[in-house]
């Protein structure tokens, strides 16, 4: 791979700052790209790679606003060709140049896409796709949207940004609080859609960028809760992830994890996050699910789960961001606190309240494993194979088999 996805992120959140075109920004990254396959073909990879990437493409994009073209096309602005130009001229040995010696924008350009200007439903495929390096072809599987519905989507939000001369300052001057809604969602939405592709381990890329971005939102807001919440629950879901897996691979539900398999210092970095939270006096959607997350990894590790504060903070989810996932979770912990018969009641009245459910994977499995203890064997079976048909991941599907 010559260009990870960070590094995406990072490349063309630095050259983007200086106009806001992020159209720009990657064409004059694809051009590197394109320049560097038969460059390092001959003469090998640099030492530096994404200081090679990212010279090229500040240099091809240079080109493009000192250009004949660009000149008829708009008013030249020398401050802005010395943001661009940077310190070293164009005669610098691109290897020379280092992305990590330079400030990080990607979390200014994550404000930028949520602009109010910017159409909501734009907004998390337009930070999925500049700051996080996915094609469109990825948000459009993960987000279960055509491909050529997410397409039109990016090329009218980068016009957008374009039209709205938008000027990456500081998070302050970007009204970064008013749009952290918008770039929770997309951090959590890049970590979500890894966590359910990636294997037993966090792969270098999306998982490790969610990690990064979650811990920089709480450092540049440490007053706001969510921000830490956030945090919290990528930190601790993270940290299992060695866990998983068994040895040979196969699928390890939470209930039967081993902890001493999960990460020690992500746990504890989630712990001081969702400490942080109750300092700040506000606990939101993210704060909630990380004490849940939390509270279920305490139960595994003492033997014994506290199911009816699981309930109230579910409940508590529930008034504040209710969702068909957070609805089913609820549904077995109630079973745990009033018995099967209570969360199966839970998830017949999620199916009166919307057809939803009926595509829902862990929805069929809880009412498998709930139809199991109340002895209805054969309904069981039945929604234990409408489960087996809805799951895609090889190792759970083998889990659910296993199942009688």
């Amino acid at each position: 791979m010559i260009l990870t996805q960070d590094g995406w992120g990072t490349i063309i959140a630095l050259i983007a700052a200086a106009d806001g075109d992020i159209s720009g920004a990657e064409d004059a990254l694809s051009a590197a790209l394109e320049r560097a396959v038969s460059a390092w073909r001959e003469q090998g990879p640099p030492a530096n790679p994404e200081g090679w990437l990212y010279r090229v493409a500040l240099n091809a994009r240079r080109d493009v606003w000192k250009s004949a073209a660009a000149r008829t096309a708009t008013a030249l602005d020398e401050e802005m060709i010395d943001r661009i130009d940077g310190s070293s001229g164009s005669g610098a040995d691109p290897a020379d140049h280092d992305p990590d010696a330079l400030p990080d924008r990607r979390l200014e350009l994550l404000a930028a896409c949520a602009h109010p200007d910017i159409d909501p439903p734009a907004r998390p495929v337009l930070m999925l796709s500049a700051v996080m390096g996915m094609t469109a072809r990825q948000i459009a599987a993960a987000m279960a949207l055509p491909a050529a519905t997410v397409s039109a989507r990016l090329t009218r939000a980068k016009k957008r940004i374009a039209g709205l001369g938008v000027d990456f300052g500081s998070p302050d001057r970007l009204d970064l609080e008013s749009r952290l809604p918008d770039v929770h969602e997309t951090i959590y939405g890049a970590f979500a859609i890894e966590w359910a592709q990636a294997a037993a381990q966090p792969r270098e890329g999306m998982i490790g960028e969610a990690l990064y971005l979650s811990r920089l939102v709480a450092q540049l807001c440490p007053g706001d809760g969510e921000s830490h919440g956030l945090a919290a629950l990528i930190h601790l879901s993270a940290a299992r992830f060695p866990a998983r897996r068994s040895g040979d691979g196969r699928f390890v539900p939470l209930s039967a994890q081993d902890p001493n398999r999960w990460d020690g210092p992500l746990t504890e970095a989630g712990e001081r996050h969702l400490v942080e939270v109750h300092r700040c006096g506000h606990v939101g959607r993210f704060g909630l699910e990380a004490a849940i997350q939390l509270l279920h990894m305490a139960g595994i590790r003492t033997g014994s789960t506290d199911w009816p504060m699981l309930l109230r903070l579910h409940d508590d989810l529930g008034q504040i961001a209710p969702s068909l996932g957070g609805s089913v979770s609820r549904a077995a912990v109630l079973a745990e606190v009033n018995g099967p018969a209570a969360g199966l009641a839970a998830l017949d009245a999620l199916d009166a309240d919307s057809p939803r459910p009926s595509a829902f994977q862990p929805a069929w499995a809880l009412r498998a494993h709930l139809l199991t203890r109340l002895g209805r064997t054969e309904d069981a079976a039945t929604a234990r194979q409408r489960a087996l048909d809805l799951t895609t991941d090889p190792a759970e599907r083998a889990y659910l088999a296993g199942l009688t």
